[in-house]
């Protein structure tokens, strides 16, 4: 008989950004795509699934509040022009730390754009087990 087990799915939710400075969204990379996601006008952006470290806030178009707490999993896609280039000129790796913050509102011709910051901490999600455990698992640990 086989005996199976059962797998807990995370949910994922998607990040939408407010319209006021100071939100942001902290956490562990797991994975990353420079082009794996979809913007407002159907094209390739920068995707990125994080493990939060600290509670989040998302938005919806209407301005709606949702709140995730720590060791939820969300979704980035970075639509937005500014957020776009943070995350490209970050270019996280699975284990890496990052702080993604919106910044200000910058008035344009066609209306306010969101301007992103980001800080990353190369590795710093990596356990410690993780990284003492040898790279070939067929070499015992001498």
């Amino acid at each position: 008989m086989t005996n199976w087990e059962v797998v807990e799915v995370p949910r994922g939710a998607y990040i939408g950004w407010g319209t006021k400075p100071g939100q942001h969204v902290t956490g562990k990379v797991l994975e990353y795509s420079p082009d794996g996601g979809t913007d407002f006008n159907g094209s390739p952006c920068p995707t990125v699934a994080i493990e939060l470290v600290e509670n989040a806030a998302s938005f919806n178009k209407d301005g709606d509040r949702s709140n995730h707490e720590a060791g939820e999993i969300v979704q980035l896609n970075a639509g937005q022009v500014s957020l776009k280039r943070a995350l490209r000129a970050a270019d996280p790796a699975v284990g890496d730390l990052v702080k993604i913050e919106l910044q200000s509102l910058a008035k344009t011709d066609k209306g306010n754009v969101k301007e992103f910051g980001i800080k990353i901490a190369r590795g710093a999600g990596v356990s410690s087990k993780a990284k003492a455990e040898p790279a070939d698992d067929d070499e015992p640990p001498f």
